[in-house]
């Protein structure tokens, strides 16, 4: 067991310098880094612009909910080359935190605060999955940030809507059930 942890770690150190190099030599201070970058900015400002103050905490409790998921789904989906990013805002994590930690969760954190009914939820919930997966991810793939392997648009828009709809189900539930 020792002998196969050692060429894992040795193997996982080489997949981080490849990594470091990818990052510094053709990533860092490129135009699509910036794009990520401002991405991740603009979507904390309107965070903090439109989250309705009354609303904060479910808000933030769907977000991380979201997150959690997201992330996970990322990571099993990144690990089981399904796809991968070609540029990172940074190097080391190899799953897109720009899509995990700021845009998917943000964006549908905000659809989320905004519809409290679920017929319009389901509704901005298909335009924001749609808008992701079959402009964005097309969008990202046309500039090399993200590379499409067995992975497709319908997939990320079905896991869009999954994720979405579990999250909302669960803060539902556990609203009713600490205000009634």
């Amino acid at each position: 067991m020792e002998e196969l942890g050692g060429k894992i770690d040795k193997l996982t150190n080489q997949v981080t310098d490849l990594r470091m190099e990818l990052w510094t030599k053709y990533t860092l201070f490129t135009w699509q880094w910036w794009m990520l970058l401002a991405a991740c900015i603009i979507m904390l400002v309107l965070f903090f612009l439109f989250i309705k103050k009354e609303r904060l905490l479910p808000s933030i409790a769907y977000l991380g909910i979201i997150y959690i998921l997201n992330r996970n789904l990322d990571d099993l989906a990144t690990a089981m080359d399904w796809y991968d990013y070609r540029m990172q805002l940074e190097p080391i994590i190899p799953t897109m935190l720009p899509a995990n930690l700021f845009i998917i969760p943000i964006g549908l954190t905000l659809t989320y605060d905004r519809y409290e009914n679920w017929k319009s939820f389901l509704i901005a919930l298909g335009v924001f999955s749609a808008f992701i997966s079959y402009v964005a991810l097309p969008m990202m793939k046309a500039v090399n940030i993200y590379l499409e392997k067995s992975w497709n648009a319908n997939w990320s828009f079905i896991s869009l809507v999954i994720m979405a709809v579990i999250s909302k189900a669960v803060i539902d539930k556990v609203k009713l059930k600490y205000n009634g």
